[in-house]
């Protein structure tokens, strides 16, 4: 737990150092530094996260499962594994890549550093609980924020083919193909919320077990995929959340909704259109998962915009007195996070943190 806050606490304070005039231009160099720690604490790690040791007995016997991982996954892992490196090379080359591609796409789209990787590191399945698990979709979920730029120039097929390609590493980014359709649009505020209320009644309305099960009897005949997930954990993903599941969903779900309230004061530009619809997506499956915990995996490729967006709430002050207080009135919110942190570290192995050089931070 130690190692988390203090990672945060440092890159916070270089990156406010940053909002300093006289240190303004060095700002980019602050953040290749922040995100140089980042690697560090990422890609040096070592059996830290839920799905390390999966994937690791996985990799080493090279078993069936191995074998029915999605096309560029398997064969970077079967390169490496037939020249003999062991899966800590492998996890470092995967987490190095995806690191890299985030950095690119915070260079793009940042815009208050502080705040965008504060949100980075803590988020609900932000980097501390996504960055050291998710190899295969992480790579589909860096993949996709790179094609965002494709999207806003109206470039169908560029956008299509990096997600294809994330397609090779994960088989849910196919979604993400027709969702350009969506993501490009722009919806009114009056809209956002009545598709908002009908999705969250819709949810609710699964609550009757009859619905449910006639739901999730369509989920299980999906060919391959939908029987994977109806029979992962012992339908561990088609459960509804639990009260610890509910009181995260209101805590992501205010800022967002105080968001789109405001959508009209703050969000401005065309880039900043697409990712307010890309946070837009996150709330809408994040609400269809109080339900159904599987839409947990398809929001996770939208989380990332949130860290670009909600600092946008920064624009509703008039002065820059108010626009501190409200600055640290953010970071002390979403630095709340860590309480969830420190209580499911043991459980999700994020605590104790290990690393390849052979030390340990409980």
């Amino acid at each position: 737990m130690i190692i988390y806050i203090a990672i945060s606490l440092l890159i916070v304070l270089l990156l406010l150092a940053a909002t300093v005039p006289v240190f303004q231009k060095f700002e980019r160099l602050l953040v290749s530094f922040s995100f140089l720690i980042i690697w560090f604490i990422v890609s040096f790690s070592a059996s830290v996260g839920p799905d390390y040791e999966s994937y690791k007995f996985m990799y080493d016997s090279l078993n069936e499962n191995f074998f029915l991982q999605e096309f560029l996954f398997r064969q970077l892992g079967f390169l490496f594994r037939t020249n003999d490196l062991p899966f800590s090379a492998f996890y470092f080359f995967l987490t190095s890549v995806y690191i890299y591609c985030i950095y690119r796409v915070f260079l793009r789209y940042r815009n208050l550093s502080v705040l965008n990787l504060l949100i980075f590191i803590i988020m609900p399945y932000g980097l501390i609980e996504g960055g050291f698990n998710y190899l295969r979709q992480n790579m589909a979920v860096a993949l996709f924020y790179l094609s965002i730029v494709y999207l806003t120039r109206q470039q169908f097929f560029r956008y299509s083919a990096f997600n294809f390609l994330g397609f090779l590493f994960h088989k849910s980014a196919l979604i993400l193909i027709p969702l350009y359709f969506v993501i490009k649009t722009n919806l009114s505020i009056r809209r956002s919320f009545f598709i908002y209320f009908v999705v969250l009644g819709a949810t609710l309305s699964l609550e009757v077990p009859f619905i449910k099960n006639s739901l999730l009897m369509v989920i299980g005949s999906i060919p391959g995929y939908g029987g994977t997930y109806a029979n992962f954990r012992d339908g561990e993903f088609l459960n509804a959340l639990s009260t610890k599941g509910i009181f995260s969903y209101v805590y992501q779900s205010i800022p967002i909704i105080v968001l789109m309230y405001y959508k009209k004061r703050v969000v401005i530009t065309r880039n900043e259109n697409v990712l307010f619809n890309i946070t837009y997506l996150s709330l809408i499956t994040l609400t269809i998962a109080l339900e159904l915990r599987i839409m947990l995996r398809v929001e996770y490729y939208f989380i990332l915009a949130k860290v670009f967006t909600l600092p946008l709430l920064v624009r509703l002050c008039g002065n820059n007195r108010t626009r501190t207080v409200f600055l640290l009135a953010l970071v002390l919110y979403f630095s709340l996070y860590f309480i969830a942190v420190y209580m499911t570290g043991v459980e999700k192995n994020l605590l104790p943190y290990k690393s390849v050089l052979g030390f340990e931070v409980n």
